[in-house]
């Protein structure tokens, strides 16, 4: 089989798990034989393969070039959706990011009150004069979900991440078709199970308990919220991911935490292993998660993990983590401190790791991708 991996153009520059998940599902593509070949681009050259394989729909321009190379090419496409609610994350990572940076410049009676109200949901978040509300209702008259929706219609099969992203891409997308496999994420044990701590305190110089959010750091991934709930705190907070993007919302974080928080921009992923090695706990309370690897990768070397309430984690981590509404920092600090007591011996962190190991390694995300494959090529003869 030939297949052809495709991400958006712009794929290299941010970054993220989508470009894990290629990179990956590739090697073990190949490691069964079959002719694999991966780009960044949203012009893809679709002739001369079997099939397209388009990770994450959610880059709405990206993917309808996408779309339509292949179908001019008339080659048959399968889709990694990579889907969550994009209005509803929207609402939260921009009203969150608003409400502290006031509430950082002047924490007055309107600045907690503003905190309240995301906190209970109540906020309504104005961009350009488009209200965007947390049930995902927003006055915008754009079609961009439209688009999305009709364009996972002529793609030949859907590989979602889990169940619920699947549920997600019925009711916000209604796609409805039975041409599916879930493919959930993978984890490399080689590099992360077990990982010794003392190759990143020695890189870092800390050897005191902290708290590790690894990831591209924007308002997406909520740590200025995870600052905000540990300011009063003595805990170091460290971030390991690039702020390019985002330099402002970096800047915020910094202001927020003060000398607690060490920003590391890039490190390779021996060195990252060993940082969550090293850490008391992983937290990832971010407003836009069809998983997060980063939290599989922690869970794998032993490190308790404090997820999210917002996105698709649940389906991965049942009850082997501890669970943060990402408006509300005083869920944050609690779920902190709960999952650092706990340690890295507690039952939860040891049956996270171990379920890792039998269900979430790259070999099965490749079966059910290769699975796919077939059934939509069975269908084209």
């Amino acid at each position: 089989m030939r297949v052809l991996l495709v991400n958006h153009g712009t794929a290299a520059e941010w970054g993220g798990g989508d470009g894990v998940q290629i990179r990956e599902t590739g090697k073990r593509l190949r490691q069964r034989g079959h002719v694999v070949d991966e780009v960044n681009s949203d012009q893809p050259q679709a002739e001369g393969y079997d099939l397209v394989h388009i990770f994450n729909c959610r880059v709405q321009n990206s993917f309808e070039s996408q779309i339509r190379c292949c179908k001019q090419a008339n080659i048959p496409v399968v889709v990694s959706p990579i889907w969550i609610s994009l209005k509803r994350a929207y609402w939260g990572s921009r009203g969150s990011s608003s409400v502290l940076t006031q509430a950082t410049n002047n924490f007055d009676n309107n600045a907690i009150n503003l905190l309240e109200n995301l906190k209970q949901r109540r906020l309504v978040v104005m961009n350009d004069g488009i209200s965007f509300h947390s049930s995902g209702y927003t006055t915008e008259a754009s079609n961009s979900t439209e688009l999305i929706s009709n364009l996972l219609k002529e793609a030949d099969g859907l590989l979602p991440n889990s169940l619920l992203e699947l549920q997600a891409i019925r009711s916000d997308l209604n796609w409805y078709d039975d041409t599916f496999e879930i493919a959930h994420y993978g984890v490399d044990p080689k590099i992360f199970l077990d990982a010794s701590p003392d190759q990143f305190r020695a890189y870092s110089g800390i050897n005191v308990p902290f708290v590790l959010q690894a990831g591209r750091i924007e308002p997406a991934k909520n740590q200025a919220m995870v600052c905000w709930a540990l300011k009063n705190t003595n805990i170091p907070i460290v971030f390991i991911g690039s702020g390019k993007h985002w330099p402002g919302y970096t800047d915020l974080c910094k202001t927020i935490a003060g000398d607690k928080l060490v920003v590391i921009e890039h490190i390779n992923q021996e060195l990252l292993a060993s940082a969550y090695a090293a850490s008391s706990v992983h937290i990832l309370a971010s407003w836009m998660e069809t998983c997060g690897l980063v939290s599989l990768e922690a869970a794998l070397s032993g490190t308790p993990l404090v997820a999210s309430t917002f996105g698709h984690e649940l389906e991965y981590l049942e009850g082997d983590a501890w669970y943060a509404d990402p408006a509300d920092p005083e869920s944050i600090n609690k779920s902190i401190n709960a999952a650092i007591n706990a340690g890295r011996n507690s039952e939860k962190t040891i049956k996270m790791k171990r379920k890792i190991l039998e269900k979430f390694n790259w070999e099965q995300t490749v079966d059910a991708t290769e699975k796919l494959y077939k059934r939509v090529l069975a269908k084209k003869k």
